[in-house]
């Protein structure tokens, strides 16, 4: 053990900058531009949240509008960190601080403290809760109490935030309520978890449970109520001693109950990343060497297992030199930053430097990408944790090479992310396309680690070596560590920033860490890994102008579109068989500039072809035939990394069987019905894995996973494969259905008892047909007719080769009732919304009684009906083409009444129009014909659904 030192930031920076050398290069003006730059930037996100969403939790910067939890479509577990207490302003308050606006800082306290409140009857992270709220709100009160004391600032402050941090941290408290003292991952902030929203809770992530310690710490420090620091602190006992006790690595996932693991991946990134951080935080905090001990243990056995060069692998925690992935995901680039707080600053310069590579050549950092830097996940919400070690790493080499880097990042935030509302996430880095999301830690983490990275000390109005920042940026006083748990704050104007000069534990950064004395030794560790990552795309000059259109925004029908490519010396040809093709020649672009747009406008062109062929290479489908018809449905669906590959096999066919319990959890209760079945089961509660060793075990031959998250389709979800847990014992296929096109296959179950379904490889099932009819459909970035679509949800197959003796007209029409089934089988969807809209009308609660709750929810039904895809739509056009169709195929018999479906208005009569477009499939005629005339009739009996009419009409005679 080396000599006892003073654990403040400083001095850990100090040691390795003497060992560092300084290497001088970016000039003070190029850095104040920057800073200013960043400061801009942030205002920018700041005001468009204040301006179009306070005091909703986020901005929607592609909408303008707030996110509000439970009024915008659910997201699953993203939506857990709001709790509609305005999360973004809570979040980014020190943030102001550290950019000098006192004023604004001053002003955004008083909104706190007058709007947010904790009693809402919602469902939270108790993770994102802790670290971004009561974090943020602690980290408020420190700095609203400093200005105070230090500045002659805000003399009216009471403690109010500190108080509104206590009252949060006891709604969070009987999360802890298990028998392992391991926190659950949810709990309702009005009722805790005597509600019946939380549903089952039986897992919770590493990282989940292991990122309490720095803020309850503070919360009871600064309260002087002990019950905070001991619960978080037993957490991290019990997580310590389950850890391998070979390997001395952590899993991913636990069960809170029993603490078995769950899920034995370890590695640095998602699910685990901020527990190894809060066992080093923790020490500097606190002092307490038992977090040292602790970090420098799993520190050795991440070095040893997980560290492979640059590369930061996942394993297997009881296996630990067999990998359990290929790839690693964005997260894990908090880790060099971590290694300059240990001291390891060579590793740290390499692994910063790999991911460095894979930044630029993509903009942004993917949220997963695989071991030989292809992208996995091509999603970047604005993650600070790139800029983070940038800014450590700066700090501790003085190299200006990070201050380059930091200039990257700016410069891809302005350029690729910027919108006139903030700042939206990138959907994938491949084809730049944005989402409607802002979230908070983009105030709070990296705006600011990019403030601070250009900022010089002395512009700062804090030291920022008296503070630890904690996973979510906040920061908190070294000082804390002289106050016991059991200490009271006298009054919120104690001077809780005065440091000690007194030394509390003891250990420093070990010298056979750090690379010899060498002023451009950051350079020669990085020289080895100059071309680690071969670039695959242009790079973007910048000094050339901002983009005018990108490939993802490309439409062939868009003649602006077409003028703007035509400057850049790209020729569009469009194909007989619908597609385009285009042609570059730099030579006819009008400007050098536009020659190279559009360089990069075709590379971006090829990347996004790739990345569509290779998800239809990838792709699984569910398939069905409707009953009477020749008609096949095929929906997309996921594959998964276990069980029987389906590439190259033939389908899998069979009736398939709902399993009790649906989740598939345990043991499945109806293995009778689901012997030689293909088992319907929904995503949650367990691994994907453990499902179908469940589905197996009950004789199911082949698994359908539905998605818990309602309002997912393939259309507009990116497909992911299920991940597996190592082991190669599953027999049977197993696929995923996102919850919209599992909703499809439900509602043709339910109306077809027996249905045979089968699960294939889509490239199989599609050199399988005969013919295929594909509907035409406008994937991202081409507009209608551009291109014809892949198998895709609601498409319609063909197994029958047509008669080609027909007539022209007699083709078109055919292909147009294509669409028109495609669409039958969508209005499965709208059958639901129409069911509870005329259940409320029936249900004797509505209209005289004058109900105002009942009449919005009647017109929010009718609202959401009516705008479905715009399904209700299929009027004259359509009616007219069935006409024309009872003329040309051999329909007329069947259907004697087409000629005057005029008068069936979709719109005035869905009733009517829903029995004929259900029915016209079928072609049953006698029950066409009453469901027509009883539809319109307009007649409805009270307290009678739509669903049991549309079953058996033969039961209204007598009412209608």
């Amino acid at each position: 053990m080396c000599s006892k030192l003073k654990t403040n930031l400083n001095y850990l920076f100090l040691i390795i900058v003497l060992f560092a050398g300084v290497v001088m290069g970016m000039s003070k003006d190029e850095r104040n531009r920057l800073k200013e730059k960043s400061r801009e930037m942030f205002y920018h996100a700041y005001k468009s949240y204040l301006n179009h969403a306070y005091p909703a939790d986020e901005l929607m910067p592609l909408s303008c509008k707030g996110r509000y939890r439970d009024k915008e479509p659910n997201r699953g577990d993203i939506d857990d960190a709001l709790g509609n207490f305005s999360l973004t302003l809570v979040d980014s308050l020190d943030t102001l601080v550290l950019l000098g606006d006192l004023d604004e800082f001053e002003h955004a306290v008083k909104l706190v403290i007058r709007n947010v409140k904790f009693d809402s009857d919602l469902v939270v992270s108790v993770f994102e809760t802790n670290i971004r709220m009561v974090g943020g709100l602690l980290s408020g009160h420190i700095f609203s109490s400093y200005l105070q004391d230090k500045l002659n600032h805000m003399h009216w402050y009471r403690g109010e935030l500190l108080n509104m941090a206590k009252e949060l941290g006891y709604r969070l408290l009987p999360a802890f309520n298990t028998t392992t003292g391991v926190p659950h991952p949810r709990i309702n902030l009005k009722y805790g978890l005597k509600s019946p929203k939380l549903g089952v809770l039986r897992e919770t992530c590493t990282a989940c449970a292991g990122t309490m310690i720095l803020e309850f710490a503070a919360l009871s420090r600064l309260t002087g109520e002990p019950i905070f620091e001991d619960k978080a602190r037993a957490a991290m006992d019990y997580l310590w001693h389950q850890r391998h006790q070979t390997s001395d690595l952590m899993g991913t996932v636990l069960n809170i109950h029993s603490g078995d693991w769950v899920q034995r991946e370890s590695g640095v990134g998602a699910g685990i990343d901020s527990y190894y951080e809060y066992c080093l935080k923790a020490y500097i905090l606190l002092g307490d060497d038992t977090y040292l001990e602790r970090f420098n243990k799993h520190y050795s056995a991440v070095m040893k297992y997980i560290s492979q060069g640059p590369l930061l692998v996942d394993v297997h925690m009881h296996r630990p030199h067999t990998n359990s992935r290929n790839f690693m995901d964005a997260l894990l680039a908090f880790w060099p930053g971590l290694q300059v707080l240990k001291g390891d600053i060579k590793p740290a310069i390499e692994t910063h430097e790999m991911l460095y590579q894979v930044m630029q050549k993509h903009n942004f950092l993917p949220e997963a990408f695989t071991t030989d830097f292809q992208v996995h996940w091509g999603q970047h919400p604005l993650r600070p944790e790139f800029v983070e070690s940038t800014y450590f790493l700066f700090k501790a080499t003085e190299d200006s090479y990070y201050l380059e880097a930091g200039k990257k990042v700016l410069e891809s935030l302005q350029t690729h992310a910027r919108v006139p509302c903030g700042f939206a996430a990138v959907k994938d880095v491949r084809t730049g396309s944005h989402e409607d999301r802002m979230d908070s830690f983009v105030l709070a983490e990296t705006f600011k680690y990019l403030y601070l990275l250009f900022s010089l000390k002395e512009e700062l109005i804090i030291n920022l070596d008296d503070f630890v920042f904690t996973t979510e940026a906040h920061l908190f006083p070294l000082s804390l560590a002289r106050l016991s748990n059991a200490t009271v704050v006298p009054s919120p104007k104690s001077h809780i920033l005065d440091l000690v000069e007194e030394d509390f534990s003891s250990s420093c950064p070990n010298t056979h860490y750090l690379f010899p004395e060498d002023r451009n030794f950051a350079h020669s560790i990085r020289q080895p890994l100059k071309n680690l990552v071969e670039g695959t795309c242009p790079t973007y000059k910048s000094g050339l102008k901002r983009r005018r259109l990108s490939a993802s925004e490309f439409q062939a029908s868009n003649k602006n579109h077409l003028a703007l490519v035509r400057k850049m010396g790209i020729t569009v040809v469009m194909l007989a068989d619908g597609r385009i093709q285009l042609v570059h020649n730099s030579a006819q672009a009008e400007s050098q500039d536009d020659a190279e747009e559009g360089v990069l406008f075709m590379q971006e062109m090829i990347e996004l072809s790739k990345a569509q062929n290779q998800q239809e290479r990838q792709l699984r489908v569910v398939y069905f035939t409707l009953p009477g018809t020749k008609v096949r449905m095929v929906l997309n669906a996921g594959p998964a990394q276990f069980g029987t590959d389906l590439k190259g096999r033939n389908p899998v066919e069979a009736e398939v069987v709902v399993a009790q319990p649906l989740r598939a959890c345990g043991i499945i209760n109806n293995k009778d019905e689901v012997k030689n079945k293909l088992v319907i089961v929904e995503r949650g509660d367990c691994m994907f894995v453990e499902k179908a060793r469940n589905i197996e075990a009950a004789g199911g031959i082949g698994g359908l996973v539905l998605d818990n998250n309602p309002e997912t389709s393939s259309k507009s979800s990116p497909m992911f494969a299920m991940s597996g847990d190592g082991n190669d014992d599953i027999k049977i296929p197993v696929v995923f259905l996102f919850s919209e096109d599992g909703g499809i296959l439900l509602n043709a179950v339910r109306e077809h008892p027996g249905l045979l379904v089968g699960i294939a490889d889509a490239l199989s099932l599609k050199a399988e047909e005969v013919h295929t009819e594909q509907v035409p459909s406008s994937p991202q970035g081409l507009g209608d007719g551009d291109a014809p679509s892949v198998i895709g949800v609601g498409q319609v197959t063909e197994v029958y080769e047509p008669d080609m003796s027909q007539d022209k007209d007699t083709s078109s029409v055919n292909k147009r009732m294509h669409e028109l089934f495609m669409k039958l089988h969508n209005l499965q969807q709208i059958k639901v919304d129409l069911d509870q809209l005329l259940t409320l009308v029936s249900s004797g609660q509505f209209s005289s009684s004058g109900n105002d709750i009942l009449q919005k929810r009647f017109r929010h039904f009718l609202k959401t009906l009516l705008g479905k895809e715009k399904l209700l739509s299929l009027d004259q056009e359509l009616l007219n083409l069935l006409v024309k169709l009872s003329k040309t195929v051999q329909f007329t018999d069947s259907l004697p009444f087409l000629p005057n479906l005029q008068t069936l208005n979709p719109l005035t009569n869905p009733i009517a129009f829903q029995y004929f477009l259900q029915n016209i499939r079928t072609q049953k005629e006698p029950f066409l014909t009453s469901a027509y005339k009883s539809g319109a009739s307009g007649k409805l009996t009270q307290g009678q659904s739509f669903q049991s009419t549309l079953v058996s009409p033969d039961d209204q005679k007598d009412d209608l």
